[in-house]
């Protein structure tokens, strides 16, 4: 198509356009609000139809869009992968103590001793956590020794064998001392 052309096109475009707007301006004014109310026309509701069939009548409501179908299914959720056992890196001791009963009774009352501490406090919390076996497991936390430390607070607490009776009954002293028999809410109870 040649500019010539389509230049032509264009004017006669712009000409229908304002011939039809200034057919509507002239009959109702040339209230630019009456063109406004003209340009933004919505359409009628619809309207029920009414069926005579006999002696009655009958009334339909219009009929409605269906729903179009989407090309694409609706994807199928996939399920969670299921979440691997957890390793943990320190592991128990066998089970058998080097520590005779006496022995660890000694320990306790000694650490508890040093410290301040009732040694029948510490003896009891000792003998309900682990039965006074400082090689005791319990996986759950996991909980290990004497006093059933988690190996992270044992470590925080200055202790480096969590296997070691001294060290669970001087660290449980010194934090019984320090007020933080909490730490045992179940055992540590006077």
């Amino acid at each position: 198509m040649s500019v010539s052309l389509r230049r032509r096109s264009l004017n006669i475009a712009v000409g229908v356009f304002l011939l039809g707007l200034g057919g509507l301006t002239a009959a109702g004014g040339s209230s630019p609000a009456r063109v406004a109310h003209v340009t933004s026309f919505r359409p009628p509701a619809p309207t029920l139809s009414v069926v005579q069939s006999g002696p009655e009548q009958v009334t339909t409501p219009p009929a409605t869009a269906q729903p179009i179908a989407t090309p694409f299914p609706t994807p199928t959720p996939t399920p969670a992968p299921k979440p691997k056992p957890v390793v943990r890196a320190t592991t128990p001791r066998p089970a058998g103590s080097a520590y005779s009963g006496a022995q660890i009774v000694a320990i306790i009352t000694a650490a508890a001793e040093a410290d301040g501490v009732s040694a029948s406090w510490l003896l009891s919390t000792a003998a309900c956590e682990s039965g006074y076996n400082p090689n005791a497991y319990n996986p759950a936390g996991p909980y290990e020794g004497l006093f059933q430390f988690l190996p992270s607070t044992f470590r925080a607490h200055g202790g480096t064998d969590i296997w070691d009776p001294t060290q669970q009954a001087t660290i449980a002293a010194t934090m019984f001392a320090a007020g933080e028999s909490g730490e045992w809410p179940v055992c540590s109870r006077r």
